[in-house]
């Protein structure tokens, strides 16, 4: 739990510039598995997280933060898939800066965890792995017609 003393806050690489005008790939180099347990190893599994209340969705991010770190994919990835419906897309389109890393801990001296990264990677590698998100299914006796 002292890792983030001693391991630094890596920040996501960005492709070149002249790269990303020839298509239309990600602006980020993706994260291997080393540095998503490296970093997600940073977490200080604060009491009161502030990751966790900051963010809208009030993700589990202590929770599969540790997971990373423990090298479990699978709970990593259902934690990461119980209370967003998109986890992907929300790993790249949220702005972790101003909320859940914007409150991280350890923000303040010793920058936050590369919590958006984390999130992206937990979700690619588990697709990648072909791990599929649980969707309860909800009956109802309703018929729906949709137009257009």
């Amino acid at each position: 739990m002292r890792e983030f003393l001693t391991i630094e806050r890596i920040d996501p690489t960005k492709r070149g510039v002249v790269q990303r005008l020839k298509d239309f790939s990600e602006i980020y180099e993706p994260v291997d598995t080393h540095e998503a347990s490296s970093q997600s190893d940073r977490c200080i599994q604060c009491g009161d997280p502030f990751c966790l209340n900051k963010c809208p969705l009030h993700n589990y991010i202590p929770q599969w933060l540790k997971a990373v770190a423990e090298k479990d994919l699978k709970f990593a990835f259902n934690l990461s898939n119980e209370p967003s419906p998109f986890p992907e897309v929300m790993g790249r389109v949220c702005p972790h800066d101003r909320l859940c890393e914007g409150d991280c801990t350890l923000n303040d001296g010793h920058g936050a965890i590369t919590i958006g990264s984390i999130e992206t990677f937990i979700n690619e590698e588990g697709f990648k792995q072909g791990l599929k998100p649980y969707f309860p299914g909800i009956t109802t006796d309703k018929k729906v017609a949709i137009i257009g």
